[in-house]
């Protein structure tokens, strides 16, 4: 009897921790998105050549800051999609006004606009910009999307989607790891890419672009490497490129 009692009690504890650790993997595995791969044909980039394109501007937050005291250091395993939901303020305004302490725990990676993306923090530090510490603020870089009236959204979206396929070569992120705001906290975000206040038919055309992007930096057939015409000097240069890709964004 007493060896029953206590084989029960251990399958209970083990079950009990199975369940926990299945509970956890379930929400750190976002659910697949269904999308139309883009049609356009690939045009072969380095990571220092969409960089650019990008236009990444690094202004990092002081380290005094209220928000930069409380982060840690992480590796990171998504990225999280924002908008500002400020129709007055580009990526600019944004970058001065984390960089004035005023947000005070509030901060996040990268802010994009039509002319360019602002750096904050390290993509290796931990940002406040998804679930109050939860997993979303400690394993994923946060983007932020402009909603400033005066910029053309698509062109936002697009940089968007390119610094996404970056962040996901530089850290080796799956793609279904791309997720919305709304994944982490159930809150209408990024709002312009979403359908009645959760992911639909527009977050799968921005996951089809950030598909297109990120095989844009793969490609590695030969169709691709003599259809462009810098194709072999590209690849040639990919190592150096990934360096500097770690100065702009590590």
């Amino acid at each position: 009897m007493e060896y029953r009692f206590v084989w029960t009690g251990f399958f209970a504890v083990f079950a009990a921790l199975t369940f926990c650790s299945c509970s956890q993997n379930d929400k750190m595995r976002p659910p697949a998105v269904s999308f139309k791969i883009q049609k356009a044909p690939v045009v072969p980039r380095t990571p220092g050549q969409m960089g650019r394109e990008v236009g990444i501007k690094v202004s990092y937050m002081p380290k005094n800051t209220y928000a930069r005291k409380r982060a840690s250091s992480m590796r990171p395993r998504f990225i999280t999609i924002h908008s500002t939901a400020n129709p007055k303020g580009d990526a600019n305004a944004h970058s001065r006004y984390l960089n004035s302490g005023k947000s005070r725990s509030l901060n996040w990676h990268f802010t994009v606009d039509q002319f360019g993306a602002y750096q904050h923090i390290p993509t290796t530090e931990t940002g406040h910009h998804a679930d109050h510490s939860g997993p979303g603020d400690q394993y994923s870089v946060a983007i932020e999307m402009c909603e400033c009236t005066t910029h053309n959204p698509v062109v936002i979206y697009n940089k968007t989607a390119k610094l996404a396929a970056l962040l996901m070569m530089r850290y080796n992120v799956p793609l279904r790891n791309v997720v919305p705001h709304n994944y982490w906290s159930g809150k209408n975000c990024p709002a312009p890419l979403m359908t009645n206040g959760r992911p639909g038919y527009k977050w799968s055309w921005f996951i089809s672009r950030v598909d297109y992007y990120y095989r844009c930096l793969i490609c590695r057939t030969p169709l691709c490497r003599f259809r462009h015409k810098e194709g072999r000097k590209c690849f040639r240069k990919e190592q150096e490129s990934l360096l500097s890709l770690k100065i702009c964004i590590g």
